[in-house]
């Protein structure tokens, strides 16, 4: 038993077409008949390319030494990753889209759901509101983005995968009658659903359930004992019953984790403790935003198991904190301590990192007889100098251990672009 389809009750979803490629390409015309490819931190492997890259048969996940011949005889457009463009491109593509659609769930940095209840006065056809979308988008950011639309958010992310694959879609696909709903289904690997892994997969492949359609005819006792309610709950969505709402706040971040790989070998403590300031400060901001404190402090440190003629050596330690702080100056403090108790000279380290854990709202006070109150005044003195460093630039303002200088520790970025939306230095200059 379905529910009938109307309007009210669909969904949208987008997902802009190799994002952060399509980023660097935006700002360089020449680039887009161009194989392209943009690679991870301290250019390991490849994360992102285009159409024409993929044609060359590279895939997402290589090494880049391994096709650097390849990139010289191909001539293959090589980026680093550069984080603050596609953040800013990122948050302009959902502008664009907020100007059509109101409720928005962002999904992730290339991707989101919008929920079409109430519109039907205002655009009467889904794919002309998707088409308005989608010229508007790459009219005003020049990032093509592929658009599905259906009665739940699974459904959408199938339409969307349509929308991708087949040309004939234009990059818009509408499910939005049971027929269409069907054919697609019938049509669609289980393992390509949004929700099953690898496991799953091969649960479902062993009974026999190689589609979408198959998974949806499940009896729901098999599903709930084999695949949990998270696994029914799929299988209500594929009948075209919604159960996963949109997500318009998002939800608070239960941890955070910084630990980036340097991008040279570090054996000195001073550039260890540059490292953890600056992860730390990042850290604090990231808690001030959501409006929470951490209290716990875990400061992890490895060296690199890859360089077998080097000393071997990792440690970590978990700091407790007096009382959950959000204060760049407090959290640093405990974290340099615990820094220094498992650092050792000698070996040549790849990576440090920092983990907050059990974060509380930041009004909460567990009060003691032993131990002083936290200190109101760091609170407005740290909101003070995210204003200023957000009006001037992230780090205008910081402590003094996060150093002045270029840090040996900061990951290699060879292929870095300009940054062009972000920075005044690297805005386009018209002549």
């Amino acid at each position: 038993m379905t529910c009938p389809i109307t309007f009210s009750t669909m969904q949208e979803h987008f997902d802009a077409l190799s994002f952060y490629a399509s980023c660097h390409i935006s700002f360089q015309h020449a680039l887009r008949k161009q194989p392209v490819i943009v690679l991870s931190n301290n250019d390991g492997n490849v994360v992102a390319q285009n159409d024409k890259a993929k044609k060359l048969g590279i895939t997402r996940g290589t090494p880049y030494f391994r096709i650097k011949e390849q990139v010289r005889q191909q001539g293959i457009h090589v980026f680093s990753s550069t984080y603050p463009l596609y953040g800013d491109m990122s948050r302009r593509i959902f502008a664009i889209i907020g100007r059509f659609i109101e409720r928005v769930e962002v999904y992730s940095i290339d991707e989101g759901f919008f929920d079409l209840t109430g519109y039907e006065a205002i655009y009467p056809d889904l794919r002309q509101l998707a088409q308005r979308i989608q010229e508007t988008t790459l009219r005003s950011s020049r990032i093509p983005i592929n658009i599905g639309i259906a009665p739940t958010k699974t459904l959408c992310k199938v339409a969307t995968w349509f929308a991708k694959k087949h040309t004939e879609h234009r990059g818009i696909c509408v499910l939005d009658t049971p027929a269409k709903i069907k054919e697609a289904l019938h049509e669609f690997a289980v393992g390509d659903l949004w929700g099953i892994g690898d496991r799953y997969e091969q649960l479902l492949l062993q009974q026999g359930i190689q589609t979408a359609a198959q998974l949806r005819d499940a009896p729901d006792d098999w599903v709930r004992q084999f695949m949990t309610v998270t696994g029914l709950r799929l299988v209500y969505e594929l009948r075209e019953q919604p159960c996963k709402a949109l997500e318009i706040e998002p939800a608070r971040k239960k941890s955070i984790c910084t630990a980036p790989s340097f991008g040279t070998p570090v054996s000195a403590l001073e550039p260890l403790r540059e490292a953890v300031t600056t992860y730390l400060s990042r850290a604090a901001v990231k808690l001030r935003n959501q409006a929470s404190a951490a209290s716990y402090i875990t400061v992890l440190l490895h060296t690199n198991y890859f360089r077998t003629n080097d000393r071997q050596y990792s440690n970590s330690r978990t700091v407790k904190l007096p009382h959950p702080s959000c204060s760049d100056g407090e959290l640093i403090r405990y974290g340099l301590a615990a820094l220094e108790s498992i650092y050792r000279e000698g070996y040549n380290f790849q990576k440090v990192g920092i983990l907050l854990t059990d974060l509380v709202d930041w009004d909460h006070r567990q009060y003691t007889i032993f131990e002083e109150e936290p200190d109101e005044r760091w609170k407005r003195v740290y909101s003070a100098v995210d204003q200023i460093n957000h009006r001037f630039g992230r780090g205008r303002v910081r402590l003094a251990s996060k150093g002045y200088e270029e840090s040996a520790w900061l990951m290699k970025q060879n292929f870095r672009s300009p940054c062009y939306t972000t920075q005044w230095s690297d805005l386009l200059r018209v002549h």
